[in-house]
């Protein structure tokens, strides 16, 4: 019970974070499935790792979608930019379910870390720049980081917000319209990794019987919620 109250206050925050600042809450997610498998399941960390991404990468589709939806609505998101970074982006959460299959949980969880501090510094350390305002234009370009980046997120189990957002608004991007597209984009990356993750835990034997593939079934249904 304590694992579910766990699950829907996570949720909360996650549906604030993604729906203002146009996050999946992934750096949310994560490390809170993660340790409740750990907590309550006995769950050995390198598979809670993994599941604690895949589940985050997984709640992102619903997320996301609630979040571009909206975002839709209020005219926040423009669909040319999506479509200069898509393919790069499918390409890359495509092959996740590959990678993170063949990365020992350690490495994730390392890597994970090192990227939550990476951005919280940049963050903290950020001014703005009008002197470095480019339009994007370039398409094999912008394939290039969409698949940079869809790489990236699917590793650390986000919707990639954290790295599309300041990357948008530093190519002339309004903050809001960089937020919403950021949304669509996040939804993307969660759809295409979900379904290369799915595919990569076929042949995977879960101990725990609320786990569909890699994904933590509990987590997703009140995370969600």
């Amino acid at each position: 019970m304590i694992e579910v109250f766990i699950f829907i206050f996570t949720g909360i925050l996650t549906g604030i974070a993604a729906g203002l600042f146009g996050l999946g809450g992934g750096l949310i997610i994560v490390p809170v499935v993660t340790y409740s498998l750990i907590s309550f399941s006995n769950t050995p960390p390198d598979q809670a790792i993994l599941t604690g991404i895949s589940t985050s990468l997984a709640s992102m589709v619903i997320t996301g979608a609630m979040a571009t939806y909206a975002h839709t609505k209020n005219k926040n998101i423009d669909y040319k930019i999506i479509h200069k970074f898509i393919i790069g982006i499918l390409i890359g959460a495509l092959l996740i379910g590959y990678i993170i299959n063949i990365l020992p949980g350690q490495i994730l969880k390392n890597f994970f870390i090192i990227y939550t501090f990476f951005i919280a510094y940049r963050i903290y350390t950020h001014k703005a720049n009008i002197n470095n305002n480019l339009p994007i234009t370039n398409k094999i370009f912008s394939n290039l980081i969409g698949f940079i980046f869809s790489i990236i997120s699917g590793l650390v189990g986000i919707g990639g917000a954290t790295l599309f957002v300041p990357f948008l608004i530093e190519h002339n991007i309004p903050a809001k319209l960089a937020i919403g597209t950021s949304s669509a984009l996040g939804f993307l990356i969660g759809l295409g990794a979900s379904i290369s993750i799915f595919i990569s835990s076929l042949y995977f034997e879960p101990k725990n019987n609320y786990m569909f593939g890699f994904v933590y079934l509990p987590a997703i249904l009140f995370l969600t919620l």
